[in-house]
């Protein structure tokens, strides 16, 4: 009989200790890192739209102020983990002509809202700052935490330092400096100089790599599966077609019209020079939509929605066009296609369906199949990051309770 107890406790702890490391696991596995990058992706184009970039020739040139120079522009950007969360925050170093000030800008990205909020702004006018000193902007770093710090030197004599980071989400100074293990200048200005301790020569191309990997991780946190290259000849010629009428099209959507005629009218646009170069990539979404990411000879981020169509007169109907602009997200792509079934300007979906081979058509294998729908395993994120550590605690010490039950009852007396 004992043996038997013995057996069920030990299977029921395995069990609710399985449950705590998976509780664990899987909010670890289904964060929103392709729609979060598409959302600092976003802000951060924003900041150059609004700024543009600073750059010099050369890297570690200074720029002159003067009544007819004032430094303006995006210095620098990263994400910075401060408190080491699940959602890292996007850090923008800049210029701002407009009010003479240096500046630094911490944005957070909301998990519920799927947003970004500006939660702090670090200004210097350095106008203000007295002849013979000079404001110094740098990240910093120790074991644990990362910091935002702003000091203040007259010569090579430190006159004063400001340290802020951000915890759960809010911005905090320190009254007390922290212990900084290692810092790196971003920018060192005056009232007669700017200097940005970063490389922004050609054309500042770190923040243009910064910008390009916002891009690449949205578009990399597609789960559909990559079609492009197991596209028929005929097939991958019929959508070439289509593309190679919508380069023109800078930021299209079939969901800004209510009526057929406006769709139609919408679509008469002027070519403005772009041409189409090739296909990256290419999704189906299902019920004949597909979601196709192309290049031309002036940007290689662009994408087009297509639905297939006999109606349509080439074969694919548009839906949405963007081009120089940030790819689509997963989480983005699931939500245009529930938002698509639901529009009733769409033609219906083809007869037919697109022969795909079985594999890569510039691997050996030729054979064509009709396509299948793979298997798929989809996690769902059931616990708020609020509640996730307080389950696991809870978890493991039923575990840790049901343990020393077992232990208690084996030595015990067997009457």
């Amino acid at each position: 009989m004992k043996n038997r107890i013995f057996r069920l406790l030990s299977v029921f702890c395995s069990i609710v200790i399985l449950m705590s490391c998976l509780t664990f696991s899987t909010a670890v596995a289904d964060e929103p890192v392709g729609k979060m990058a598409a959302v600092y992706a976003y802000v951060l184009n924003n900041y150059l739209y609004t700024y543009s970039s600073m750059h010099t020739e050369n890297a570690g040139d200074s720029l002159s102020i003067s009544e007819d120079n004032i430094p303006n522009g995006v210095v620098y950007s990263d994400i910075v983990n401060f408190d080491a969360n699940e959602n890292p925050y996007l850090v923008i170093f800049l210029a701002d002509s407009g009010y003479t000030t240096a500046s630094c800008h911490v944005w957070k990205y909301d998990e519920e809202t799927e947003n970004a909020e500006r939660i702090a702004i670090l200004d210097v006018n350095y106008n203000q700052i007295p002849l013979g000193q000079s404001g110094v902007f740098s990240l910093g770093s120790n074991a644990e935490k990362r910091y935002i710090t702003y000091k203040v030197f007259e010569g090579d004599e430190l006159v004063h330092a400001d340290y802020y980071t951000v915890i759960d989400g809010d911005a905090f100074e320190y009254v007390n400096a922290p212990q900084v293990l290692s810092e790196t200048g971003v920018m060192d200005f005056s009232s007669e100089y700017f200097h940005p301790n970063v490389d922004v020569s050609h054309y500042n191309q770190n923040v243009g790599n910064f910008f390009d990997k916002l891009k690449n991780s949205a578009a990399d946190s597609v789960t559909y599966e990559d079609i492009a290259e197991r596209l028929s000849d005929e097939d991958e010629h019929q959508i070439e077609e289509v593309l190679k009428n919508v380069v023109s099209y800078t930021d299209f959507d079939i969901a800004n019209y209510t009526t057929m005629d406006e769709y139609q009218n919408a679509l008469n646009v002027e070519p403005n020079g772009d041409r189409f170069y090739l296909i990256s990539e290419a999704y189906n979404l299902g019920d004949e939509i597909y979601y196709v990411r192309f290049s031309t000879d002036r940007s290689y981020y662009n994408y087009a929605l297509l639905r297939r169509s006999d109606m349509a007169d080439n074969g694919y109907q548009i839906l949405k066009v963007r081009t120089d602009c940030i790819p689509l997200s997963d989480r983005e792509l699931k939500q245009i296609k529930a938002d698509y079934d639901r529009n009733t300007l769409l033609y219906k979906k083809s007869k037919g369906t697109l022969k795909l081979s079985k594999t890569s058509k510039y691997d050996d294998s030729d054979g064509l199949s009709e396509p299948t729908k793979a298997p798929s395993i989809h996690i769902e994120k059931s616990l708020k990051s609020s509640t996730r550590l307080p389950a696991v605690c809870l978890g493991g010490g039923i575990a840790i309770a049901l343990l020393t039950v077992l232990w208690v009852y084996l030595y015990s007396d067997n009457n």
